[in-house]
C-alpha cells in the first residue's frame, strides 16, 4: 500500500502532482505484488500515472521515497 504524507492511502483515480509538484497526474495503476510487477514488466513496486505531458508514467517505490506524490482531490465514486 502506498501513502500520501499525511498518512492516507493513494487510490486509483487520485488526481496528484509529482516532480516537486511541477507535474499533474491521475493515478492509473497500483502495482504492489509481484504477479502485478510481472504483467506489466516492471522491476519494482510502484505507482503508474496518467500525465498529459508525458502520457503513462511509473513511479517506482524508491522515486515516490525520495519525491512523494502530493494529494490533489479524490475522484467522485
Amino acid at each position: 500500500m502506498f501513502q500520501y504524507q499525511d498518512g492516507s492511502e493513494v487510490l486509483v483515480g487520485d488526481s496528484v502532482l509529482f516532480e516537486n509538484g511541477k507535474t499533474s497526474g491521475t493515478v492509473d495503476l497500483i502495482v504492489i505484488t509481484e504477479e502485478e510487477m510481472k504483467s506489466i514488466n516492471v522491476q519494482g513496486a510502484g505507482v503508474m500515472l496518467k500525465s498529459p505531458p508525458f502520457g503513462l508514467v511509473y513511479l517506482t517505490e524508491h522515486w515516490l521515497k525520495s519525491d512523494p506524490l502530493r494529494f490533489v482531490s479524490r475522484a467522485s465514486a
